[in-house]
């Protein structure tokens, strides 16, 4: 009995020894700062190690270049875009993996942990790359983008006729063409899993469609006519219409055997109009009929500015055919509120500072641009007193209304068959002293027209003025050009006011030869069948 008592107490006392040894080696694993024993990630052996000695070996193994090394994927007619590994979600980042490893064995109590320890110790322990759930709301905006370029790539058109490559163009696919975007999600998962960089997709969600080519054959199928103007007066174009034709077996077949996105050329038939839109377009204001610079350069600055100001309010006055153009309307009041300042000019015979000095200049160049231009005048009066910048007959008055409604105004008509616009500018150079101020109209030169090549305001009788002859490059070369020249006949007179000299101004044209084929009088004519003769007054 007391030998068994004996064999219990040495029995229990090894128990304790043993409890106390488990507990104290149970504490030991608790308070380690290393992976368990034997322990490695995907083959990389990281027992033993801290976090921050697994985080090193992970990325010595290429871990972190697998992790920056963006996914390729690509779809569709060569459509591709790239995936980044760590905002994908699926893979952790290297730290996340240490982290992971570091806990591995670590989930019990101190017992369950000790046991977990020395089965590492005695057996070695492969713990596979742990993956994340995927971030798919990242992975909708990566395909979102393809979605969108295969869109673009697919056109806005269903099929665009190529008239001048003489075919039918069609994308295959094009609005209906759609990615198995759920078999591509996966497919990106499994390939960022597997440490793939690039891979290829092109499962669609349905299939495609054959386009119907006999409504689009029909559609297109139409006789060739020619562009025209609207009949409303404002000469916009109806554009041509092109006569095609197409092949709608070829067609299919051409389609069929095309891969989606690819694009299908269909060859079409192509028969064109004599007449196109975008040769009206360039017809409208496309010649100079007439044009005309004046020297202002010894102006004080005040008739400067009024002489810009008013020009600047004509340039792109656009005429269309039968409209009447006036100077005064156009212009408007010369006040000071409106911008023009006190200058020189022509008042009651004499000459003062006014308001608006200047708004003769222009409208007198303006005036001898359009007698260059064939335009039709309506109503002009010459000044009293001969104006120093362009000869006599080709010069226009102009006044805003004085206390008796008395106004003088230049007017002239559009009688042309197409729109005109007048063009203003002025050409500065200080250097060289001269500032100069040019109208030109623009317009359509037809087929019966003087082509001019050269306009011609010299004074016959011997005064002459710098900018008075141009000469301009033959819109049509294949057409002859002709000289307009202005010209006047000088009659001088005595009276209760005063001497002077009374004019009678012609146009003459003058072929290439220098032939006179065109002259006419200006002036217009009285009751009595006599022309109106334009006076100007000597100055005293």
């Amino acid at each position: 009995m007391k030998t068994l008592k004996i064999i219990l107490i040495v029995l229990l006392a090894l128990l304790v020894l043993a409890a106390g040894g488990g507990a104290y080696g149970a504490y030991r694993v608790s308070q380690l700062d290393t992976n368990y024993p034997n322990l490695s990630v995907n083959g990389i052996p990281v027992g033993g190690l801290t976090r921050e000695q697994t985080v090193e070996a992970l990325n010595a193994a290429g871990w972190e270049t697998r992790l920056s090394t963006p996914l390729t994927v690509t779809t569709l007619g060569g459509q591709s875009f790239t995936v980044d590994p760590l905002k994908s979600g699926v893979l952790q980042t290297t730290e996340g993996i240490a982290e992971i490893a570091f806990q591995y064995g670590r989930e019990g109590n101190i017992i369950e942990d000790l046991i977990s320890y020395l089965k590492c110790r005695f057996k070695p322990t492969e713990l596979e790359h742990p993956e994340q759930n995927a971030d798919r709301a990242y992975l909708a905006e990566c395909i979102a983008q393809n979605r969108a370029d295969l869109e673009t790539l697919l056109g806005e058109a269903e099929y665009v006729p190529d008239y001048e490559g003489e075919k039918l163009v069609l994308r295959k696919g094009w609005g209906q063409l759609q990615l198995d975007e759920e078999g591509l999600t996966e497919a990106i998962i499994a390939a960022l899993q597997a440490g793939v960089h690039e891979i290829s997709y092109d499962r669609l969600a349905a299939e495609l469609t054959e386009p119907d080519f006999d409504a689009i054959h029909a559609e297109l199928l139409k006789e060739p006519k020619d562009a025209s103007f609207t009949d409303d007066g404002k000469f916009d174009v109806i554009d041509e219409v092109v006569g095609c034709r197409f092949d709608v077996q070829q067609a299919k077949e051409l389609w069929e055997a095309a891969a989606p996105t690819d694009e299908v050329d269909v060859p079409m038939s192509v028969t064109w109009p004599a007449v196109t839109g975008q040769q009206l377009r360039d017809s409208l204001f496309h010649d100079l009929l007439g044009t005309c610079t004046t020297n202002y350069w010894n102006s004080t600055d005040n008739r400067i500015n009024n002489v810009k100001l008013a020009s600047s309010k004509i340039d792109g006055t656009i005429l269309y055919p039968g409209d009447v153009f006036s100077y005064n309307e156009v212009v408007g009041q010369r006040t000071q509120e409106a911008g023009f300042l006190p200058a020189p000019a022509y008042v009651d015979g004499d000459v003062k500072d006014e308001i608006g000095g200047g708004a003769c200049q222009v409208s007198s160049t303006l005036y001898c641009a359009t007698l260059f231009a064939f335009l039709e005048t309506v109503e002009r009066t010459n000044h009293y007193f001969p104006v120093h910048y362009m000869q006599l007959g080709t010069d226009a008055t102009v006044t805003i209304p004085d206390e008796g409604g008395n106004v003088m105004d230049l007017k002239f008509r559009n009688n042309k068959n197409y729109p005109i616009k007048i063009v203003a500018y002025s050409t500065v150079d200080e250097e060289n002293y001269f500032r100069d101020l040019t109208f030109e109209i623009w317009g359509t030169l037809e087929d019966g027209d003087y082509m001019p090549v050269v306009f011609d305001n010299r004074n016959p009788w011997g005064w002459e003025f710098s900018n008075h002859i141009w000469e301009v490059e033959p819109p049509y070369p294949d057409r002859p050009g002709y000289t307009v020249k202005l010209t006047h006949e000088s009659y001088y007179f005595e009276d209760d006011i005063g001497e002077g000299t009374r004019t009678l101004t012609y146009r003459r044209v003058y072929d290439e030869n220098g032939e006179l084929v065109s002259d006419e009088l200006l002036n217009p004519l009285l009751p009595s069948g006599g022309a109106a003769m334009d006076t100007y007054y000597d100055h005293n």
